[in-house]
């Protein structure tokens, strides 16, 4: 893993940005694809940690399922994109990790802010569809931004042993 993308998908991420609009997505599943290290799953929880503590903590429950959220991404990025990557599996990729965060992040929303029948149930996930779609394009596009810059970084390194 390399510390200048996590860097810069942490400044993008500390930016001002809409709801599920957030390179922590795109982030979760680098660390997938790239993370040999144990621990390297836990790669996403650095940007969040330190947004965390500029705009302050929220509902320790959504808090909670937010994080497992991005933590279960990093399983696409493994599956889909540690191997040849492309745009077949990036999209494979970015679909499954959004719809495996917004699954676990709606359901502690679910149980917070909703009734807690199959009413609410129903209710939640359907209002959290817009912010799905908000994230898939947003992990979409911050892959494109983070695997790039991979690839940059990986061509001026192979330049440098040459040279």
């Amino acid at each position: 893993m390399n510390a200048i993308i996590i860097a810069v998908a942490t400044a993008i991420h500390l930016l001002p940005h809409p709801y599920n609009v957030s390179t922590l997505g795109a982030l979760a599943l680098y660390a997938g694809a790239f993370g040999r290290r144990p621990g390297t799953a836990l790669t996403p929880l650095i940007p969040l940690s330190l947004g965390l503590l500029i705009t302050g903590l929220y509902e320790p429950l959504i808090l909670g399922a937010v994080a497992a959220g991005f933590l279960l991404a990093t399983i696409p990025g493994r599956v889909f994109l540690s191997g040849q990557r492309t745009l077949g599996f990036y999209g494979a990729a970015v679909a499954t990790g959004a719809v495996l965060f917004y699954l676990v992040s709606n359901l502690s929303v679910w149980w917070v802010y909703y009734p807690r029948s199959v009413e609410g149930f129903v209710a939640c996930y359907l209002n959290g569809l817009p912010f799905l779609g908000q994230s898939m394009v947003a992990d979409a596009a911050y892959c494109f931004l983070l695997f790039g810059l991979h690839v940059l970084i990986e061509k001026r390194k192979a330049v440098q042993v040459v040279a």
